[in-house]
C-alpha cells in the first residue's frame, strides 16, 4: 500500500514538472545560467518531506477502524442513562415547583415502572411458585416412585409419584428445566408415564427409568430446596427534602434523628468487627466498609441492611462509588424520606435495583410517629404481597417492622422473575437438574449392576470391563456355576453308590441290561423309538440344558459331557425317569432369589465396611487423645523430677 501511494506521489510530481516545462516553453523567461545546487537540494528535500507526509497520512487513513458494537452500545447506554437521569431530575424539579403535598413516587415519563400507593385496591396474581419443601413433607420417608427421563425439547426430566391409599389421590412432582410443578390428581391406575403426559402434554417421553439407589430421596429434596434463601441484603437510602439526583442521595454524610429512629425499627445496630453472622459483602476485619451496620434475624432468616449513611464517605467523589457499589448491587432498596418530597425510581442508575419501598415519616420522634409506605418496581416484576392497606400508614412498632420485612423478602423473590434474573435462574436450574438426573442414573445402574444402553456409551468396550455393574453380574454367574457343579458332583456320587448296590441284582435281571443303548442315546440327547421306555428322560435332559444355558453357556458343555460319560450302565436314565425334577434345574424365581440374596450380602458387607471405618476413625481419635495425654504425663513427670532434684539439693545445702 505504501508503494502504491509513493508511485502516485511521484506521478503527480512528474506531471507538475511537465506542466511547468510547458509554461516556460510558451514564452516565460528562461534562465540559461546553471541552477543553484543549494536551492535544488532544499527544494528536493522539501519535496521529499511532502512525499513522506502524504504517504504517512494515507497509511493512517488505511489503518482507521470502526469501534466494536459492544463499545458503541455501552456508549449509547451511558448516553441514554444520562438523558434519563436528567429527565427524572427535571421532572422532580417541576413537581417541586408546584404546591404540596407531593406524591411519594413520581413515575418517569418514559414508563418502565409501576407504583402501588395503596390508593386503589390491588389483587395479587395467583402464585405459581412451587413449595420447595413439598417433597420433604409429602414424599420423603414414605413409599413413592422416583423416575428419570429425557425429552427432546425440555431436556432432563425428574418425576416423583406417590399413590395415596387413604385419600385415594395421586401426588406428582414434575421437575423440568423451566421449573417444578406439583399436582394432586384423582387416583388412577395409569402408569407413571401416562400420568406425566397428562400433567404436561408437551412432553414426548418414550420411557422413564426408575431411580434405585440409596439416599436418592435426600438428593432430590436438596435440589428442590436449593431455591430457599435464608440470607438477604437490602439497601437503605436517605433522601432529604428537595433532593432530585442520585449524587445528592449518596452524598448525605450524616443521618438525622428521624432516620435513626426508623433504623432502630428495622433492626439493631451491630459492630462489624465483632459480627459473626451474615455480613452481606461488608468488611468485618479491616473496617473498610464502615464500623456499624443494621442487622436483623427474622423468621429463621438473616437480614443485613446497607445503610448509605453508615457506609464510608469519600471526599472529592460526587458519585460516592464506595457506597453505590453496595447499594447499587442490591435488588431491593428502601428510600427513607424525612419530609414530604417526591422520588423517581429512575433516579438511581443500576442494573440490579428492581424494586423500591419508599417510607415517609409522619411526626417523627414523637409518641405518634407514623410511616407512609409506597412501593414501585420495574414493569417485568410482578405484584407481590403483603397488600398495602388504604391508607398505607402504619404506626411505629412491631407491626410496621413485620410488614416491611415481609414486603422486602417478597419483593426480592418477585424480582427474580424479571427477565434479567429469570434467564440466569433458568441456566442455573438447567445445569443442576441435568447433573442430578445424570448422577441418579449412574448410581442406579451401578447399584443394580446393569450396563447402560444409552448412545453415549462406548460400543467397543467389553461387558466384563465396562464397570462395577458387569463385575457384579460376573460374580453372580460364577456363584451359580459353582453351585451347579457342586450339586452335579453330589449327584455323581449318589449314582456311583446306586451302581454298587444294584450290581449284585444285574445277573437276575437281564432285561434291564439291554437298555444300555437306549440310555446312551437318551443321555446324549439322541432320538429314540416311540416304543422305547426311556424317551421321557430325553425331555428332561433337554430342559436341563436349556435352563443351564440361560445362566452360562460355558457350563453347558461341561454338564453334558459329564452326564454322557457316566451313562454307560443305564441306571441314570432309570433314576431320571423316576424323578420328575432334576437337581440341576433352577427356576427363574430361584435365580432371582439368589441375585437378591447376593445383593443383600453386598449391602451387608458395605454396612460392615462403613461401621469398621467409623470404628477405626474412633480408635484413631482415641489413640491421638491417649498420645496427647501420655505426652502431658511425661512432661509432668519431668517437672516433678526437676522439683525433686531441687528439693534434694536444697536439703543437702541446708545440712551442710
Amino acid at each position: 500500500m505504501i508503494k502504491v501511494h509513493m508511485l502516485d506521489a511521484f506521478e503527480e510530481m512528474s506531471q507538475a514538472k511537465r506542466r511547468g516545462g510547458r509554461k516556460v516553453a510558451e514564452g516565460e523567461a528562461y534562465n540559461q545560467t546553471p541552477p543553484d545546487t543549494g536551492q535544488d537540494k532544499c527544494k528536493s528535500a522539501q519535496e521529499l518531506f511532502e512525499l513522506l507526509e502524504r504517504v504517512q497520512s494515507s497509511r493512517l487513513d488505511d489503518q482507521r477502524c470502526v469501534l466494536p458494537a459492544y463499545f458503541s452500545q455501552s456508549c449509547r447506554s451511558e448516553e441514554r442513562r444520562e438523558r434519563t437521569t436528567e429527565g427524572s431530575r427535571e421532572l422532580l424539579e417541576r413537581v417541586l415547583e408546584g404546591p404540596g403535598p407531593y406524591p411519594s413516587v413520581v413515575l418517569p415519563n418514559g414508563g418502565g415502572y409501576w407504583v402501588d400507593s395503596g390508593d386503589t385496591p390491588q389483587t395479587l396474581p395467583p402464585s405459581t411458585d412451587h413449595q420447595p419443601k413439598y417433597y420433604r413433607h409429602h414424599f420423603l420417608g414414605q413409599e413413592h416412585i422416583n423416575l428419570t427421563g429425557w425429552d427432546d425439547v425440555h431436556g432432563p426430566v425428574l418425576v416423583s409419584v406417590k399413590y395415596e391409599t387413604i385419600e385415594d389421590q395421586t401426588r406428582i412432582v414434575l421437575r423440568l428445566k423451566t421449573g417444578t410443578v406439583q399436582h394432586l390428581l384423582s387416583s388412577t391406575n395409569s402408569p407413571p408415564l401416562n400420568v406425566v403426559k397428562a400433567v404436561n402434554r408437551d412432553l414426548s417421553l418414550a420411557c422413564l427409568e426408575p431411580v434405585m439407589c440409596p439416599r436418592a430421596s435426600h438428593l432430590i429434596a436438596a435440589y428442590d430446596e436449593h431455591v430457599l434463601v435464608s440470607q438477604y441484603k437490602f439497601g437503605v437510602l436517605y433522601q432529604r427534602f428537595g433532593q432530585t439526583a442520585e449524587e445528592q442521595l449518596f452524598s448525605n454524610r450524616a443521618s438525622s434523628p428521624a432516620f435513626d429512629e426508623f433504623l432502630s425499627c428495622l433492626g439493631h445496630r451491630i459492630n462489624l468487627k465483632y459480627h459473626k453472622g451474615y455480613r452481606g459483602g461488608l468488611d468485618t476485619q479491616f473496617g473498610q466498609t464502615g464500623e456499624e451496620a443494621v442487622y436483623q434475624v427474622y423468621k429463621e432468616s438473616e437480614i443485613i441492611f446497607h445503610v448509605s449513611t453508615l457506609l464510608p464517605y469519600t471526599d472529592n467523589d460526587p458519585q460516592q462509588l464506595q457506597r453505590k457499589r453496595h447499594i447499587g448491587n442490591d435488588i431491593v432498596a428502601i428510600v427513607f424520606q424525612e419530609k414530604n418530597t417526591p422520588f423517581s425510581p429512575d433516579m438511581i442508575a443500576s442494573h440490579f435495583l428492581h424494586a423500591f419501598i419508599v417510607v415517609q415519616a409522619i411526626e417523627p420522634n414523637t409518641p405518634n410517629t407514623r410511616y407512609k409506605i409506597s412501593v414501585t418496581a420495574r414493569d417485568d416484576v410482578p405484584m407481590f404481597g403483603p397488600v398495602l392497606p388504604n391508607p398505607p400508614i402504619f404506626r411505629k412498632g412491631p407491626e410496621v417492622r413485620e410488614f416491611l420485612l415481609d414486603k422486602l423478602i417478597a419483593a426480592e423473590s418477585a424480582c427474580y422473575k424479571a427477565n434479567k434474573f429469570a434467564q440466569l435462574e433458568l441456566r442455573t436450574r438447567s445445569s443442576l437438574l441435568e447433573s442430578l438426573v445424570t448422577d441418579l442414573r449412574e448410581k442406579s445402574r451401578e447399584f443394580l449392576g446393569s450396563t447402560p444402553d444409552s448412545p453415549t456409551d462406548f460400543p467397543d468396550t467389553p461387558k466384563s470391563e465396562s464397570g462395577p455393574g458387569s463385575r457384579f453380574i460376573d460374580t453372580v454367574r460364577k456363584a451359580l456355576i459353582a453351585r451347579v457343579r457342586s450339586q452335579e458332583s453330589n449327584n455323581n456320587n449318589n449314582n456311583n453308590n446306586n451302581k454298587k448296590q444294584t450290581n449284585g441284582h444285574s445277573d437276575n435281571e437281564p432285561s434291564q441290561g439291554g437298555s444300555n443303548p437306549a440310555s446312551r442315546s437318551s443321555t446324549f440327547g439322541k432320538k429314540s423309538s416311540p416304543s422305547s421306555p426311556v424317551s421321557s428322560p430325553d425331555i428332561h435332559t433337554q430342559r436341563i440344558t436349556s435352563r443351564v444355558s440361560e445362566s452360562d453357556c460355558s457350563s453347558l458343555n461341561s454338564v453334558e459331557m459329564e452326564n454322557g460319560g457316566d451313562s454307560d450302565t443305564g441306571l441314570e436314565s432309570m433314576s431320571s425317569s423316576e424323578n420328575k425334577t432334576c437337581s440341576l434345574c433352577l427356576e427363574p424365581g430361584d435365580l432371582t432369589a439368589e441375585v437378591t440374596r447376593l445383593k443383600c450380602d453386598k449391602l451387608h458387607l458395605l454396612r460392615q465396611n462403613v461401621t469398621c471405618q467409623r470404628e477405626i476413625k474412633r480408635l484413631r481419635e482415641k489413640e491421638l487423645g491417649l498420645q496427647s495425654e501420655l505426652a502431658a504425663a511425661s512432661r509432668e513427670i519431668l517437672r516433678l523430677r526437676e522439683l525433686l532434684k531441687d528439693y534434694t539439693t536444697k536439703d543437702n545445702t541446708s545440712t551442710i
